[in-house]
């Protein structure tokens, strides 16, 4: 038995699939939708072609999410559907914005709860984790995978405080390299379970692991996947300097030095919660074509180790495709024709516990002092935390209109499960999910047990500051 993409929608700064494999030249950035503050760095953006520019929010969410699924034709409620964002709507009150009851109004999932993967921009890849869990456990046989993030003044201005935009496209994982422009897109990716490849591509992993030290995780993954010879790599290049030189690092140590590198980063902007699936969509692309999409190459010949860069668009077989979020969530997947036999993954063992610096959210400093106190004598293969609404900044974590880096770094959802992670020292799938607690959407924790996966369980319940914690539920 195997997994198989069968099918892609897309709503991108680069059109939807069908453009995008068209396209001979990407489309250049626009400026930003609302007027920039005087100590904005970044004032361009890479906004989703076909989408009004004065839609905000949660309209602005539905619209992108309605083009995306246009490209897949018709579609049924009874097709089990995994959401993935980073920021929701990215609109209303904080607490709300994860709602899928509102969020997919207009789609044949008006109304449902589900929960939605929520771990900065490995969230897509996370659902892509559990839709594979699905199908491979026998749970359905098919199902849809949704990731989408949209450009807002909100998200932008925390970006600005944490100093990682450029003002500029720049070509990635050079030593200027200053950050990166932000986007937006929305991916679905319909998976099905069949017992051939004859049709359509496979797809090996996604490998999933957590930083502690020495961004040991993106190294982790890519160790899982190294019996595999890839054409090409989609990695993230965000810089700035010292973040593309340790994945540069990590890639000369298990991907021979003479296969390109190209990312999304550089034509579509960074798109959050959705780039790793977006990787995917695009790797999926390429693969099936023959070889790279325009919309994947830049001006640069090489990165500053030497590695060549993608700058035309030659021939393409198997595409290896990695992730490393901010909160320090790492994913790795290959596309292809083939998929070697899996390696059997040495089983997971305690790392050195990591504990966090000060905490401003009162709910994450109980989380981390009880960490330990319900840590397993044996780690998992899968820790969840299920919250159910995303955490607020305290009013202290607000200076005038903007929030403190630390604050913006606290109030995403996946900090919370890697939190847990370093201070239980678990390098293996850290997954965070917003909505319901009490709601397994589509049998996901009986798939890992079926899969033989040992999981263990948070539910955060309640809003506010004033969260119950129920550990290994």
């Amino acid at each position: 038995m195997t997994v198989l993409i069968s099918g892609i929608g897309l709503a991108t700064a680069q059109g939807n699939a069908a453009d995008i494999v068209r396209a001979s030249e990407p489309h250049s950035p626009a400026d930003l939708p609302w007027t920039p503050n005087k100590w904005n760095v970044s004032r361009i953006c890479y906004p989703s072609l076909e989408i009004d520019s004065s839609l905000a929010g949660l309209k602005r969410w539905q619209e992108l999410v309605k083009h995306a699924f246009a490209e897949l034709g018709a579609l049924s409620r009874n097709t089990p559907l995994l959401v993935a964002s980073c920021n929701g709507d990215a609109s209303r009150s904080w607490e709300t914005a994860f709602e899928t009851t509102t969020l997919l109004n207009g789609t044949p999932w008006s109304n449902e709860h589900l929960p939605v993967f929520s771990s900065s921009c490995a969230s897509g890849i996370h659902a892509l984790y559990a839709a594979k869990q699905l199908l491979t456990s026998g749970a359905v046989d098919e199902v849809l995978v949704l990731a989408a993030d949209v450009l807002s003044q909100s998200n932008h201005e925390n970006f600005e405080s944490l100093r990682v935009l450029a003002e500029q496209p720049g070509s990635p994982w050079q030593s200027a390299s200053q950050g990166f422009i932000l986007g937006e897109a929305a991916v679905v990716l319909k998976l099905v379970r069949a017992e051939t490849d004859d049709r359509h591509t496979l797809f090996q992993g996604p490998e999933l692991a957590s930083d502690l030290v020495d961004r040991d995780g993106l190294s982790s993954v890519l160790e899982a996947l190294s019996f595999h010879t890839p054409s090409l790599i989609l990695g993230q290049g965000t810089g700035p300097f010292q973040n593309d030189t340790a994945e540069l690092s990590a890639f000369s140590a298990y991907v021979n030095k003479s296969v390109p590198l190209a990312t999304p980063l550089s034509n579509f902007g960074h798109t959050l919660g959705a780039s790793g699936l977006l990787a995917v969509a695009l790797g999926v692309l390429s693969k099936e074509r023959g070889s790279a999409i325009s919309s994947l190459t830049g001006p640069a010949v090489e990165a500053l180790d030497g590695r060549p860069l993608l700058n035309s668009a030659g021939k393409v077989g198997d595409v290896l495709l990695t992730c490393r979020a901010l909160n320090g969530a790492c994913a790795a997947s290959v596309v292809g024709s083939k998929v070697p036999s899996e390696r059997q993954r040495r089983k997971g063992h305690w790392r050195k516990s990591i504990m966090p610096g000060p905490l401003m959210n009162q709910t994450l400093k109980r989380l981390a002092s009880e960490a330990l106190e319900h840590r397993p004598s044996k780690p998992p293969d899968v820790f969840i935390l299920r919250m159910e609404k995303p955490l607020s900044p305290r009013p202290s974590a607000i200076i005038g209109d903007r929030l403190l880096p630390s604050a913006v770094l606290e109030i995403t959802p996946g900090f919370a499960s890697q939190l847990v992670a370093r201070c239980w020292g678990f390098s293996g799938p850290a997954l965070c999910l917003v909505g319901d607690v009490d709601r397994d959407a589509y049998g996901l924790r009986n798939a890992l047990h079926e899969s033989g996966l040992q999981v263990f369980q948070v539910n955060m319940r309640g809003s506010g500051d004033n969260r119950a914690i129920e550990w290994n539920v």
